[in-house]
């Protein structure tokens, strides 16, 4: 799929490095869902993400989303 979008063919010198680390980040994002459903207050829930915990989980999304933001734009 990297492959497919020009901005995302040539990811500089360490560019296979780089395409593994967003490949595997598919692992985190659809981990995303999971605790959006089951520890947060998107739906009633008994437990909640940790401060610590939910800080982790923005943090990622929101240097993902710059990444792809910064090289789709």
């Amino acid at each position: 799929m990297l492959e497919k979008h020009s901005a995302l063919r040539d990811l500089g010198p360490r560019s296979d490095d780089i395409k593994r680390i967003l490949r595997t980040s598919g692992a985190i994002v659809d981990a995303f869902g999971t605790l959006r459903n089951r520890a947060s207050l998107a739906h009633p829930n008994e437990e909640l993400l940790g401060q610590d915990e939910a800080l982790l989980v923005i943090n990622i999304a929101r240097s993902l989303l710059r990444y792809f933001d910064a090289k789709l734009s």
